[in-house]
């Protein structure tokens, strides 16, 4: 009786990874494909976001010779701009609203809008700016002030109890209305702007604080 020769046609260890590695490869190129454009349709909505709202301040304007003391997203019939916009945009990945940045007056002649783009490739895009240097993005009235840096926020010291160094604190910019009286807010990095809305940018919130004004809230 011959002997029968058997041929092994499977895949070598090295081809199996050389395999798993081209496949690993293809899939990381795919997931970036899909979150880059993902990043684009977002950054698109952002802008478009933001420019139903800069036209429904101006047309605030035009009836109050002042733009508007603060903007929120939403759904807020007592907010300013309604009825100009019913529905505020809100950012579609934190739900948070976009930071109105004004001229600190009881009656602003001037805004901003503040947004992070994630496409960073953008055009439009403008590393570190606004406050805090937590933004990419900027649109606003066209009198607003050219210059759009970073606004660094303002530090204090306070003594170390285990002696040493003194430690640096960040002292509160934001204001907002809680139980009828204006307190300080805090930064909140994850949105990125004040940790609840509407904010001021004045200690006495310009004196709106009061059963007519929103209480400062976070996001829900």
């Amino acid at each position: 009786m011959g002997t029968k020769n058997y041929r092994y046609t499977g895949f070598t260890l090295i081809e199996l990874l050389i395999t798993l590695s081209i496949v690993a490869i293809l899939a990381t190129i795919a997931i970036m494909y899909v979150r880059g454009q993902a990043f684009k349709g977002n950054d698109a909505r952002r802008k478009a976001d933001m420019e139903r709202i800069r036209i429904a301040v101006e047309e605030y304007e035009k009836d109050h010779n002042c733009y508007p003391p603060y903007v929120i997203c939403g759904i807020h019939p007592d907010q300013p701009i309604y009825p100009y916009l019913n529905n505020v945009p809100c950012d579609p990945d934190t739900n948070a609203s976009y930071f109105y940045d004004y001229e600190g007056s009881t009656c602003p002649s001037w805004y901003r809008f503040y947004s992070k783009l994630y496409f960073t490739q953008d055009p439009d895009v403008v590393p570190d700016i606004g406050p805090n240097s937590a933004f990419n993005y900027v649109t606003g009235s066209a009198n607003a002030p050219t210059s759009v840096q970073s606004t660094p926020p303002n530090t204090s010291s306070v003594p170390n109890p285990t002696g040493g160094i003194e430690e640096p604190i960040i002292e509160s910019q934001y204001y907002g209305c809680k139980s009828g009286a204006c307190v300080p807010i805090a930064w909140d990095e994850t949105r990125p702007g004040p940790e609840c809305d509407p904010s001021f940018q004045s200690s006495d919130c310009y004196g709106r604080c009061g059963p007519s004004v929103l209480e400062c809230k976070n996001i829900e």
